[in-house]
């Protein structure tokens, strides 16, 4: 399964990163294996076999480890978050990086401004984590075989990787352990390194400058530079991206609430901030509504597994938004639910902050519009009237009250001016 890592990475004309890349000798990003920085005393084969490891992973820094997506995210959400991240974060320029030893292999390691570059880590650990799926008991293994302090199988526990918070340094990898190599081979590949990043060095000092996707595209495979997301140095009121916000739409049958949303979808998203979210619901497609069609079955299988944000039942159906809209909020984008009365109370204990957009019309409208479908009539028509008077919209202000007795265009041009209020 496919695992994903957020990094830095010089740009690609930069001199750091030519240097690292010749040093392990692969691009990670084109994906051209070249001929590693010459190591005097050492032959390519030996030079190699002490920087395997390294040279799968590519030359970076790591801010987030690697992992999986959760159920219920794509890599459409991981991509607009990334976007989303960089475009509030400012480059950090580093001091005095050079190649110094951490525990018992060699890396590239700056002397500061050290709070900065941990407090940037920090933030990109934990606006990311929602996506990330709980390490397997496989990599937990991996991850305790060297051998963890109390605080770190704390930090493993809590993020999916114990090197971070206070635990977390700053360093862009050179070596695989030296731990059984001679000291020849330590000080020849120390000397070989100094070389190679001096050259880099003599360019200017290296500044964290961009957010990096690296792919892991199967078990063992080598890691590639799939996007990389450069940080907007004018963007500085705000560490992280401000949330979007969420629009509950509610309504009784014959208010025209379906005919509502698909007008505003064909008016609103010109900006593309607005993400309509698609219900999932057991029964089956019908022109009035796009919908993903699930069996009963499905629906509970996906819900157990955690494909949902939220989920509620009405008329034997069973409705299901996916939790990828999640993502969309985090990621600063607005989010339209059709949604039902009777959830919003749990709502409201999920997403305080939720808008309701109450979507209303005269009796005589919706009389007229129920009749015109044809599907209720008599004493079944007068049960879905009495019901509708059963539901009047809570005292709040986060309900917005919308007539739609009207024609169409008027009751979306007010939501349009709804929507674009900040």
């Amino acid at each position: 399964m496919t695992r994903y890592a957020l990094y830095f990475a010089p740009a690609s004309t930069s001199a750091w990163w030519r240097a690292g890349c010749r040093w392990l000798g692969r691009d990670p990003e084109s994906g051209e294996i070249l001929t590693p920085h010459p190591v005097k005393g050492l032959t390519p084969e030996l030079t190699e076999r002490w920087s395997a490891d390294a040279r799968r992973y590519g030359f970076h820094a790591t801010l987030k480890a690697p992992f999986r997506l959760m159920n219920g995210f794509s890599e459409t959400h991981l991509l607009a978050m990334a976007q989303a991240f960089a475009a509030v974060q400012k480059p950090i320029a580093l001091n005095d990086t050079r190649v110094r030893s951490i525990s018992d292999f060699m890396a590239l390691i700056p002397s500061g401004p050290l709070e900065d570059i941990g407090a940037l880590a920090m933030r990109c650990v934990s606006y990311f984590d929602l996506l990330r799926a709980p390490p397997t008991p496989a990599e937990l293994a991996r991850r305790r075989h060297a051998g963890l302090s109390e605080r770190q199988e704390t930090l493993l526990q809590r993020w999916g990787y114990p090197h971070t918070e206070e635990q977390f340094r700053f360093h862009m990898t050179l070596s695989d352990s030296l731990e059984e190599a001679d000291a020849h081979t330590v000080d020849s590949m120390r000397k070989a390194a100094e070389s190679c990043f001096d050259e880099a060095a003599a360019h200017g000092p290296m500044s964290i400058d961009n957010l990096a996707i690296f792919r892991e595209d199967s078990p063992g495979a080598p890691f590639r530079l799939w996007r990389r997301f450069a940080f907007d140095a004018e963007r500085t009121e705000s560490t992280l991206p401000l949330r979007g916000r969420l629009f509950f739409f509610v309504g009784a049958s014959g208010v025209g609430k379906d005919t509502l949303l698909r007008w505003l979808e064909q008016h609103a998203n010109a900006s593309g901030n607005i993400v309509f979210a698609r219900r999932t619901i057991t029964r089956g497609v019908h022109p009035s509504e796009v919908h993903e069609a699930v069996d009963t079955a499905t629906f509970w299988r996906q819900a157990a597994a955690g494909d949902f944000a939220m989920m509620w039942q009405a008329n034997d159906l069973c409705y299901g938004i996916r939790r990828g809209i999640d993502a969309d909020l985090k990621a600063g984008r607005d989010v339209v639910v059709n949604g039902s009365r009777e959830y919003i109370p749990q709502l409201k204990q999920m997403y305080p902050d939720a808008r309701i957009i109450w979507v209303e019309a005269g009796s005589d409208v919706i009389r007229q519009r129920i009749e015109a479908r044809q599907r209720e009539s008599g004493a079944a028509l007068l049960r879905r009237m009495d019901r509708i008077k059963q539901f009047t919209p809570p005292q709040s202000d986060d309900v917005i009250r919308v007539d739609n007795s009207g024609p169409l265009e008027a009751t979306g041009a007010r939501l349009l001016e709804v929507f674009s209020a900040k």
